[in-house]
């Protein structure tokens, strides 16, 4: 790769309404969708995206990596992402709130209008590869004047205590999410890929480790090679993640202290413990999210 200050982000052609698929609510409202690309230097491609253009800057609605991966963030489907904001817009209380990942929230706002804590677009984390860790920030310039990400400082601060409560222990941290959520009606929307991103933004406290197996295809074969990997590695729990346009990719805790953050004991993790979590009930699942309604913060 090129260094990271001469990639660049180019825009391409309107995607077609017919082939919005899973975003097609949003040509009905005549939000134009764009396919973009990131180019190095050398004109290497880099990653292929999808993004809608709304007034508060580019929201991610697809991402595909074509170096190795994870390269600058991990998507989610968006069948599912598209699936998960029809429920809310049918089941969100009143005057409630989504407490999630900022890049999820905005695209379920986008969708559907959910009232979400993290609306802005905060870049957090972001997967730099080894050769351009010195330059991160030529990297964090490039990525905040594309996407338009201006004074959010107040608001990052609030979504790292988001991340570290989903970091902690289960009793402390949910006790900070209801404290997030200000007394509104809050509902957690996690997703197994956001394990990678805690884990990138503190490895010592979630240890997370990945494998990507390819077209699910010889079922039996893929669950020995999942088995193999994980009894090489001694990896104690494991969650698998399945999205049409990307491989069937496995996702490992890699020591038993990890199992015991709150994001590992929400997320379905085998192996892990499957207890319920106080204050959490879970009232959906669709692919990698799961969503629970948050009990509210106990009185003083």
């Amino acid at each position: 790769m090129s260094s990271p200050a001469s990639y660049h982000y180019e825009l391409g052609a309107v995607v077609p309404a017919g082939e919005l698929d899973a975003w097609a609510s949003l040509a009905e409202r005549q939000v134009v969708v764009r396919r973009a690309s990131i180019i190095a230097a050398d004109q290497q491609p880099l990653a292929e995206l999808e993004l809608a253009e709304v007034s508060s800057g580019p929201v991610l609605l697809k991402w595909k990596s074509r170096v190795d991966d994870p390269f600058l963030t991990v998507g989610t489907s968006a069948q599912d992402v598209s699936a998960l904001a029809q429920v809310l817009q049918r089941h969100m209380p009143k005057d409630g709130l989504v407490l999630g990942w900022w890049d999820t929230s905005r695209q379920l706002q986008l969708l559907g209008g959910t009232p979400v804590r993290f609306g802005k677009h905060l870049g957090l984390p972001l997967f730099v590869p080894q050769r351009w860790r010195s330059q991160s920030a030529d990297i964090e310039s490039i990525e905040r004047a594309f996407w338009k990400a201006g004074n959010a400082g107040e608001e990052r601060v609030q979504f790292q205590r988001f991340a570290n409560a989903l970091l902690s222990d289960e009793a402390s941290g949910m006790a900070e999410l209801q404290a997030i959520a200000g007394g509104k009606p809050a509902v957690l929307v996690l997703h197994v890929r956001d394990a990678i991103l805690l884990g990138q933004m503190d490895s010592r406290r979630l240890g997370v480790a990945f494998t990507d197996l390819g077209a699910l295809s010889d079922v039996h074969g893929m669950v020995r090679r999942v088995h193999d990997w994980l009894d090489h590695n001694r990896y104690p729990a494991y969650a698998m993640l399945q999205d049409k346009d990307s491989p069937v990719r496995a996702v490992a805790l890699t020591d038993a202290a990890s199992g015991k953050t709150l994001a590992a004991r929400l997320l379905p993790f085998m192996g892990n413990d499957q207890q319920d979590v106080a204050g959490a009930t879970l009232v959906y699942r669709v692919g990698g999210f799961v969503v629970y309604e948050l009990a509210p913060q106990a009185r003083p």
